[in-house]
């Protein structure tokens, strides 16, 4: 079986890790992927560097559609038996091409597409009616989340044409990793062990509730001396939130660290901060937060999308409401005054993904659902 995973090829976060995570993983249970993207960039590298097969169509523009004849002839002579598309610019240019493919095509969806483009008016304009309808027209949708799926049924999408597969991680391999005081070091800061540090690793746009979490730190600032915060990330809010830590006289207690691409460096981001957090106002299946679990960090997060479903407040982490920043200030000041309580969340949550979010169940779960899906198109062909 040969499954091609269509996606842009620019993606970074969630999507990117989700990914490069199933078609690893895909490859050691012999099945034949392969990735179609119409950029380069480091989701393309990183896949080269997996020994993933890569093909690259260019597309300069969203709106240059001379590429779909190419993308078309590619897929119909390129032997595989199902095209897996990922992001809202795979499925835009599916749209156009689906009528005349001869294999099935899905689609993952990673995020709410009526907040894909939030950022950007124009964008979410002409774009998001246009990903929304063709969503409806894919054989099947994939979705990381219960949540999102029922949010789908609520819109009018199909039951039956829905799968649930929540998003994986690998537990096996042993993770390099700076130790505490260069990794500190790294991000320029002067590490003091008499200290907790509260970290936050998102892209900086408005969805990811930075401000919430900028909020719950200054409101901490001001009433403990033991608590710094970390940010890594980089997006639109960059400038907002640099001048909000101004602002409040907050350079030294919050590190703005810029986006961090090193995975060792990301590895130790979630071995040495003592509490993980994730403060936005819409979520699908976080990796950020399953990459903490994988270190036993406590966390807190908003009660949004699948969290929920990752997490169960009060025995392996803390949700708050969204956009709630004085509760949140709140569960970050118990968790990191009390060692012991900390220390519980953290390895509960281990637990807790080691049993129910491998990337083993993940990538199993894709066989099947592709088998069946398969055997669907050749019994009505």
């Amino acid at each position: 079986m040969k499954i091609l995973h269509f996606i842009s090829g620019g993606d970074t976060g969630g999507a990117k890790t989700h990914v490069l995570t199933l078609l690893e993983n895909l490859k050691k249970l012999n099945i034949d992927v392969e990735l179609l993207c119409i950029m380069e960039g480091i989701f393309t590298e990183e896949a080269r560097e997996l020994g993933i097969p890569v093909t690259i169509i260019p597309q300069t523009k969203r709106y240059d559609l001379s590429v779909n004849r190419k993308i078309l002839d590619y897929i119909n002579t390129c032997g595989c038996d199902l095209v897996h598309c990922h992001g809202a610019r795979a499925n835009y240019i599916s749209l156009f091409i689906m009528h005349s493919v001869k294999v099935p095509m899905i689609t993952t969806l990673h995020s709410d597409y009526k907040l894909d483009f939030k950022d950007n008016v124009r964008k979410q304009m002409f774009y998001t009616p246009i990903n929304s309808y063709a969503l409806r027209r894919f054989d099947h949708i994939l979705c990381v989340t219960q949540a999102f799926k029922n949010m789908l049924v609520s819109r009018g999408f199909k039951s039956d044409r829905i799968e649930v597969i929540y998003n994986g991680i690998d537990f096996k391999p042993e993770l390099e990793y700076l130790d505490k005081e260069r990794f500190y070091d790294r991000l320029h800061i002067k590490y003091n062990p008499n200290k907790k540090y509260v970290g936050i690793a998102a892209r900086l746009y408005a969805v990811k509730g930075v401000d919430v979490f900028l909020k719950a730190a200054n409101v901490l600032a001001k009433r403990c001396d033991n608590i710094d915060f970390v940010v890594l990330g980089d997006g639109d809010m960059w400038d907002n939130c640099q001048s909000y830590v101004k602002d409040n006289n907050l350079e030294g207690r919050v590190y703005m660290a810029g986006q961090i691409m090193n995975s060792v460096v990301m590895n130790s981001f979630y071995k040495h901060i003592d509490v993980n957090t994730l403060s936005s106002y819409s979520e699908s299946f976080p990796y950020a937060l399953l990459e903490g679990a994988r270190m036993k960090r406590a966390t807190v997060a908003t009660a949004v999308g699948g969290i929920p479903e990752m997490i169960e407040s009060g025995k392996s982490g803390y949700l708050v409401p969204s956009g709630d920043y004085k509760a949140m200030a709140d569960r970050f000041e118990e968790l990191c005054n009390d060692d012991k309580l900390r220390l519980k969340m953290g390895s509960d949550f281990y637990n807790r993904a080691l049993n129910n979010f491998s990337v083993e169940s993940m990538a199993n779960t894709h066989i099947n659902i592709y088998n069946k899906i398969i055997k669907e198109k050749n019994k009505w062909s």
